[in-house]
């Protein structure tokens, strides 16, 4: 058991992901907005890049822990391209948030995210542990559409 499977802790590092991605879309907008969208969301890349490469090599040992072979002989091709994702993600919401504003952009995404990861969790795509989308998990999923439909339109 590692520290990250500490509910609580899971919680607030989940907690700071969104205050994170909170105010990655308004300064990455802002910056687009001086310079251009594609310029904005390369450099939101090449600045996180750096503190994921001080991570990555601590945590993994300078990438010792790893068996590559094993792990690229192993790992579906599908898993590699979460990167590819992310960067589309970084890039559109560069080009929309100064344009629709926050609460809109972030809602938006927040909701589609939402309705993706249901879809996962019912078809346990992914090797992800197959969760069922029905009453309260459904419901919940219909008061955020609500929610950013009500948020988008006053």
């Amino acid at each position: 058991m590692t520290a990250l499977d500490n509910v609580a802790l899971g919680v607030v590092l989940l907690i700071i992901g969104g205050v994170c991605t909170g105010f990655q879309g308004p300064l990455n907008g802002r910056l687009a907005m001086s310079t251009s969208g594609s310029f904005s969301a390369f450099l939101s890349f090449a600045l996180g890049f750096w503190p994921l490469l001080i991570y990555f090599l601590a945590d993994t040992r300078g990438g010792r822990s790893i068996d590559w072979p094993e792990t690229t002989k192993h790992t579906p091709a599908y898993a590699w391209l979460g990167g590819l994702f992310g960067s589309i993600f970084v890039l559109v919401l560069t080009l929309v948030i100064h344009r629709r504003g926050a609460s809109i952009t972030n809602g938006l995404i927040v909701v589609t995210q939402l309705i993706i990861s249901v879809v996962i969790d019912q078809a346990g795509a992914f090797d992800n542990e197959q969760h069922d989308c029905g009453g309260l998990r459904g419901g919940g999923l219909a008061c955020m559409i609500v929610g950013i439909a009500l948020v988008t339109l006053y």
